[in-house]
């Protein structure tokens, strides 16, 4: 509770906990779970091996790349070999194996291709400081001698990646013949940025280097030289996923690369970036009315980095799934994720409103679903839901006996008193409902204390009036028939005979059964 209003407070468990439980169809929707595992859930000890645990602190970055790399390999796997069938070139196909760091497989097609010199340095990747400075050198010496034109770019780009250089392919001005293209290596061979990011956290980065140098590094070369854009699948890849069209779509950030920069940002490598920018839905499904995804993994990711956080953009998120899911007719969920607003006033409002809309779905006992669910799981008050139900009689049903019944189990002596003098009392008068104003009137013993002042002249005319019918004419005792004539004549003094229509006629009659039982001397004394 938070003032008095229910709130749901998540607490954070392993994400691998939330990535086994996943039952969504969608492959990204699983992995971006998955790599957020990766790289927030605390590490085991038992991946560290026959490491000590006072050492294993300095091996973490080691063990969480190395998971890393095995993860980032099976999301570029498919591309990749989509790729290679459409090579037109032994180099080509290899630089399409080691976008998804098939290592072997990129060295058996260089050896096929007999091209043994690249074969043996591609079989030594990742380069280390001393081979990557050698074939920096070799390179350099080769556009010297204007040597690069006599190379295709699928071999130029091969010794680039054993020299670390993954991005630009510097060439050579000059005569024509000596003339050598410069190129970007995603764009001229068509990676995506999976698969771009993907070569240097393999080969543009030394195997003992953390992983938020890579991410840096892609980081900085998306603001200079790199052009393919971390966008979604769904946009690259034209998927039906995409169920609107969008004008903004090469703008949209893949939720993969929102989540390694928020890494690398808790790492102070790269600029922070609030968690509700990263989850947008644009960025997660491709459609902007679809708000579960993005929920859920907000709340998952503020519980590890609440200075990332965004109050206003989080009520903003549960406001937009909670309407998704009413208009889905998922309104009890739809209650759940209102408990998440941060606001009290807000909250409780919202939680009202919504009560309101759905009363009709909620049966009156109180140990029936969903009202069990809702006071014991989402502990909303009864009170509350037995005044959404009485506003629903009230209404919809225009049942305004039933009304005063919610009323009355909310403990709303005010309105139900209001109801019962206004509207129900008069017409049981006139219709002669004994049974239904015995059972309002009965409803009222546990709370008119509380009204007393209004009950004395309201409510007791049709406590005095039960009495008097229930006990008979000749047969009701002078306390029940003075209790009767003081409360009208305390009515009728107060309201001056400004009564409502139904009202004074049930005054009237009240007035005229009392008046001529006392004419008659009618009562006991």
């Amino acid at each position: 509770m938070d003032q008095g209003v229910p709130l749901a407070s998540p607490q954070h468990i392993p994400l691998i906990d939330i990535t086994s439980s996943i039952k969504s169809n969608s492959r990204d929707e699983r992995s971006a779970w998955e790599l957020a595992s990766i790289l927030f859930d605390k590490i085991d000890s038992s991946a560290f091996g026959n490491i000590s645990t006072a050492h294993q602190a300095s091996y973490e970055h080691r063990v969480r790349k190395d998971r890393l790399g095995d993860f980032w390999s099976s999301i570029c796997k498919e591309n990749a070999q989509k790729a290679v069938t459409n090579a037109s070139s032994a180099e080509e196909r290899a630089i399409d194996y080691l976008s998804a760091n098939a290592l072997v497989k990129a060295c058996q097609t260089l050896i096929e291709a007999k091209d043994f010199r690249l074969a043996t340095l591609v079989s030594q990747l990742p380069a280390d400081q001393i081979m990557a400075e050698d074939m920096t050198s070799q390179i350099h010496e080769w556009r010297e001698l204007c040597v690069l034109s006599e190379l295709t770019e699928p071999i130029r780009a091969l010794y680039e990646i054993c020299a670390g250089n993954v991005c630009i392919c510097e060439g050579k001005k000059g005569p024509i013949e000596d003339q050598a293209k410069t190129f970007v290596l995603s764009q001229r061979f068509g990676l995506d940025w999976r698969r771009a990011f993907g070569l240097r956290l393999w080969y543009a980065t030394k195997a003992e280097a953390p992983i938020e140098d890579a991410i840096k590094l892609f980081h900085t070369d998306l603001r200079s030289d790199e052009t393919v854009k971390p966008t979604p699948p769904f946009v690259y890849n034209g998927s039906e996923e995409l169920a609107w069209i969008d004008d903004k779509s090469t703008s949209r950030e893949d939720i993969h690369w929102g989540l390694l920069r928020l890494f690398a940002a808790s790492k102070d490598t790269v600029p922070t970036q609030s968690i509700a920018d990263i989850v947008l839905p644009h960025n997660l499904v491709g459609h902007p009315l679809d708000f579960r995804f993005s929920f859920q993994l907000y709340h998952a990711l503020a519980q590890l980095f609440p200075a990332n956080t965004d109050k206003a953009k989080a009520d903003q998120l549960a406001w937009d799934f909670a309407v998704q899911l009413e208009a889905q007719g998922e309104w009890l969920w739809s209650v759940f994720i209102l408990l998440h607003l941060s606001d009290p006033a807000q909250r409780q409002n919202a939680l009202l409103d919504i009560l309101a809309r759905n009363a009709g779905s909620i049966p009156a006992p109180d140990s029936a679903f969903p009202f069990s669910t809702l006071v014991s799981d989402f502990k909303i008050p009864a009170p509350w839901i037995w005044e959404a139900k009485a506003l629903h009689a009230r209404s919809v049903l225009r049942d305004h006996a039933e009304e005063i019944y919610y009323l009355q189990k909310a403990g709303n002596w005010i309105e139900a008193h209001a109801t019962l003098c206004g509207v129900v009392g008069p017409r049981c008068v006139i219709e002669q409902d004994f049974d239904t104003l015995h059972r309002l009137v009965e409803g009222f013993r546990r709370g008119k204390d509380t009204i007393e002042e209004a009950w004395r002249k309201g409510g007791e005319i049709y406590e005095g009036y039960v009495e008097f019918v229930v006990q008979g004419e000749g047969r009701c005792g002078a306390e029940t028939v003075e209790k009767l004539l003081h409360a009208l004549l305390e009515s009728v003094e107060e309201k001056r005979g400004d009564f409502g229509f139904e009202e004074g006629i049930a005054v009237r009659e009240i007035a005229g059964s009392v008046a001529d039982v006392v004419a008659k001397g009618g009562y006991e004394v």
